[in-house]
């Protein structure tokens, strides 16, 4: 398949303000010491922050990211993967992802995952079940990554070719992107493909990004066949000792109201511990000494939520400051 490097501009911009999943952030960052007890072959470590009230129910959500500090001015990517399909099948042969499926295995990048996809030789496959709703159609969803530089503008590039779909049928991908567990407007673009076999650049321009994107491709419509192929970058204007981060992994955790998990550090402080585990995460995904020499380091953050006093709401903290693995 022969890449043509042409970039056609068709989003239509919907006037579609959902809410994503929305809090309070009036909860206090959590105060958290290094990572311990790291096992890179269980993929697992323990978290600890200072100790919280216990008298209600709280979760705690670990991100396991990678950073990097920019060296110059000027557009460059904040977030990128190549797609590299699976080598075992061959022609157009496709195997199901199923339900949920983290796909490092098919790409260079980590924290991705596909719902309801089909992974090929070539690339990563949107085949749409017609006996299923529109919300089941497959979709591509990206890693939590920051994209709050130059005003929260950046751009998504992506090459997609149509494999199969209906005589006269107008071929659509729906580009989305919203704040992680932020009550912030969701931004859709409807992507019009060529439709005529061939591989094709395309480019979505978004706007309000904030330090926690999500970004999701998803299949438009029903009885066609996408094949997602070659980079995905997400570009942005930085400069020069601005931070760029993505997350690689995520473990979350509930203690009922009066759980009492406490201990006393080796710095004399009172703290709640947390085993993170990112088993269905890349091999590699704790190893910092690999991610460094790509010119990344290894950090954790954490995340608290509690349900508020009219028991419908959810108050939630900001991320903690970075953590890192190699300190």
């Amino acid at each position: 398949m022969n890449k043509i490097l042409y970039i056609l501009f068709v989003c239509t911009v919907l006037p579609l303000f959902s809410k994503a999943q929305g809090y309070t952030m009036d909860l206090p960052r959590l105060k958290t010491f290094p990572p311990y007890q790291i096992d890179q072959k269980k993929r697992s470590f323990v978290v600890s922050w200072e100790a919280r009230d216990n008298s209600v129910a709280r979760s705690v959500i670990a991100y396991v990211g990678l950073e990097r500090t920019v060296e110059q001015d000027g557009v460059q990517n904040v977030l990128e993967t190549t797609l590299k399909g699976d080598t075992t099948l061959s022609g157009n042969a496709c195997k199901s992802l199923g339900i949920n499926a983290f796909v490092h295995d098919y790409m260079t990048g980590q924290g991705w995952y596909m719902r309801m996809g089909q992974v090929s030789a070539k690339g990563l496959v949107f085949k749409p079940d017609a006996s299923l709703p529109q919300d089941w159609a497959p979709v591509l969803m990206s890693p939590v990554f920051d994209a709050s530089r130059d005003g929260g503008k950046f751009t998504i590039r992506f090459t997609a070719t149509v494999v199969d779909c209906k005589p006269g049928e107008s071929v659509t991908l729906v580009v989305r992107h919203w704040a992680d567990r932020r009550g912030t407007a969701m931004e859709e673009k409807v992507v019009e493909l060529i439709a005529d076999g061939k591989a094709h650049e395309y480019l979505v321009e978004c706007s309000r990004g904030m330090n926690n994107e999500n970004v999701s491709i998803q299949a438009g419509v029903t009885g066609s066949t996408v094949l997602l192929s070659g980079d995905i970058e997400i570009e942005q204007r930085l400069e020069k000792g601005d931070r760029v981060w993505h997350s690689v992994a995520l473990t979350q955790m509930n203690r009922p109201a009066g759980a009492d998990f406490t201990k006393i550090n080796e710095l004399g402080i009172k703290v709640d511990t947390m085993e993170v585990t990112a088993s269905f995460g890349a091999s590699n995904v704790l190893d910092y000494k690999e991610h460094r020499r790509k010119g990344w380091r290894l950090f954790y953050t954490l995340f608290q939520m509690i349900t508020a006093e009219d028991g419908v709401s959810t108050r939630a903290s900001l991320y903690s400051d970075p953590v890192y693995f190699e300190e």
